[in-house]
């Protein structure tokens, strides 16, 4: 009774909570991190992957209290952040796409570059979960929708609150403090995405398991 009230523990709401509070410390301090290095000549390059990194950081402080995986966990966004921001920064540079995230290409380049990075590293980490999960295929799609959609949530509240015009305190103080927002907006839906994948693809081998002992 007290094994199974630990196993719900772990791969429950609070698994859930735990995984989506630290996606968005890993993330807001990622940014903070690769902002900084980014400004003393790393570029976009940098500032994605060290963002990236510091994530997959915390995503696997959570996930190996759960299961035995390795640092790896962590490499595979670094790998994958570094292919996906090396080819917007490409195109940026060769194709002039907008880097703004208050313009709506701009928005477009930077959700398909996050989704691309999501993507790679997901392929990645399918691989150690894989050893230890049933349809641990669904984590690819799951993680770049999750980075997708993040970083297209962060744009596109960017780029509504420039687009109201007004000369309004409360307006004004809105307009400034979007970016900061939408900080906070983008790990939680990367956070949840992730974490409800993750809390299906624990839950479903745990439960056979518990069957199966239950028909023995």
């Amino acid at each position: 009774m007290d094994a199974n009230m630990t196993v719900s523990e772990q791969i429950g709401w609070r698994f859930g909570l735990r995984w989506v509070l630290l996606t968005i410390a890993g993330l807001i301090i990622g940014f903070i991190a690769g902002f900084v290095l980014g400004e003393i000549g790393l570029g976009y390059i940098g500032t994605e992957t060290i963002m990236a990194a510091v994530v997959g950081f915390m995503q696997w402080l959570v996930l190996r209290r759960v299961v035995k995986i390795g640092g790896f966990w962590i490499l595979a966004n670094i790998i994958g952040f570094a292919i996906s921001s090396s080819i917007h920064s490409a195109a940026i540079y060769i194709w002039k796409l907008p880097e703004d995230l208050g313009i709506g290409l701009g928005v477009i380049g930077w959700t398909i570059a996050f989704t691309i990075g999501g993507a790679i590293s997901g392929i990645f980490q399918y691989r150690l979960l894989r050893r230890h999960f049933q349809k641990s295929l669904l984590w690819i799609p799951a993680n770049a929708i999750g980075w997708g959609l993040g970083m297209g949530g962060m744009g596109i509240i960017i780029l509504i609150f420039n687009m109201i015009k007004s000369s309004q305190f409360i307006i004004l103080l809105l307009r400034e403090s979007a970016p900061l927002f939408s900080l906070f907006i983008s790990p939680v839906i990367l956070g949840v995405i992730t974490a409800g994948t993750l809390i299906w693809l624990i839950r479903r081998p745990t439960q056979q398991i518990l069957d199966t002992a239950t028909q023995k």
